[in-house]
């Protein structure tokens, strides 16, 4: 199954509206698998057959969430589950979901969890 076309554009391509559900559950699968990496939207859109520009389009029309919100979201969440793990050290679980640069990741996680990482840590242990 493909994406849905919606009509023909000027240059007689059709136009996409959404991923397909399997579509949009082997990106998300392949995002979860690889969130430590670096995970480009050409290779997304290819996965897809789609331009980088339509695969945008259209996973943001799939999911609500722009592809950077999406994975932001999911490395954010998978790092909650890391550091609620006796011994893990902020620089293990943030290099674990992807973020090269321990302040990038300290500031991300407390302006979407609304919260520093060593007061989660402390909430999640009581």
């Amino acid at each position: 199954m493909g994406s849905r076309p919606l009509a023909a554009g000027s240059s007689g391509a059709p136009a996409y509206r959404q991923l397909s559900p399997e579509q949009v559950q082997q990106v998300l699968d392949y995002i979860d698998a690889n969130l430590q990496r670096n995970i480009t939207v050409s290779t997304l859109a290819a996965m897809c057959h789609l331009s980088s520009s339509c695969f945008s389009r259209v996973f943001k029309a799939s999911t609500g969430y722009t592809l950077c919100q999406w994975m932001m979201r999911q490395r954010l969440q998978r790092a909650q589950v890391l550091l609620a793990e006796p011994g893990r050290t902020v620089v293990d679980v943030a290099i674990a979901v992807g973020f090269h640069d321990q302040s990038h990741f300290l500031r991300q996680f407390k302006r979407i969890t609304g919260t520093t990482v060593q007061e989660w840590r402390q909430r999640s242990v009581t």
